[in-house]
């Protein structure tokens, strides 16, 4: 029996590696699959959802647009999805909804900055609000996030001296949230354009997968199939 009928999907990468195209495409396969009839509705922060208008009208999709950063909106839309408006979210970007929920509490609390007894505060609520929903709601979710470099310290064996140096990417978002779906994929772009045949391509990595069948892999160019 499938007890977990609901797609809870992140989607994470730096500008440009796909991560908006690649979650539509998946979606139009994921509205066929369950022969949906409802709208796909985007959550939109960054005015990316009119690129994707030929795409969802291609394969005769309606589609529901609401523009907003702001957590207040994505609650209200994803209470809305819950109550039966659409069987398909996708929210892009996750990033910038967080950006703008840590700016609100500053300015609720009149600061300029993050102290460390504010997390007790921010994390549960953020919690509250968005990720319990998000892996709790009977309907399907794609969420787009951006990627930022993870840092550490470490000694540099020449010189004896602790180094600052990457070792590795995460989603900007609050630290618990690009785990909370059931498959997260790294979205990367790359391209050759110093030879004779220029040539540009996006790869999906699959960081996370709850059922292990894609875990690890790398595809090329994604789709849906995939």
């Amino acid at each position: 029996e499938n007890t977990k009928p609901y797609f809870k999907a992140a989607f994470e990468g730096f500008a440009g590696s796909g991560k908006t195209y690649t979650s539509a495409l998946v979606t139009v396969g994921l509205y066929k699959k369950i022969g949906s009839k409802k709208p796909v509705v985007i959550f939109d922060t960054e005015k990316s959802a009119k690129f994707l208008k030929k795409l969802f009208a291609d394969n005769k999709i309606p589609v529901l647009v609401k523009e907003s950063r702001t957590m207040a909106d994505l609650k209200e839309t994803m209470q809305r999805c819950k109550d039966g408006m659409a069987d398909i979210l996708i929210i892009d970007s996750i990033s910038h909804v967080w950006e703008d929920f840590i700016e609100a509490y500053k300015r609720r609390v009149n600061r300029q900055s993050i102290q460390f007894q504010d997390w007790g505060i921010i994390k549960p609520t953020w919690k509250q609000m968005f990720s319990d929903p998000f892996v709790n709601d009977p309907y399907h979710i794609l969420m787009c996030g951006r990627a930022g470099y993870e840092y550490d310290y470490e000694r540099n064996e020449d010189t004896g001296k602790r180094e600052l140096i990457k070792t590795g990417i995460k989603m900007k978002v609050e630290g618990e949230t690009a785990y909370e779906p059931d498959i997260l994929v790294l979205m990367e772009r790359f391209e050759e354009v110093l030879g004779k045949e220029k040539k540009v391509w996006r790869e999906a990595t699959i960081i996370k997968d709850r059922s292990a069948l894609l875990d690890g892999k790398t595809m090329t160019n994604p789709s849906y199939k995939d």
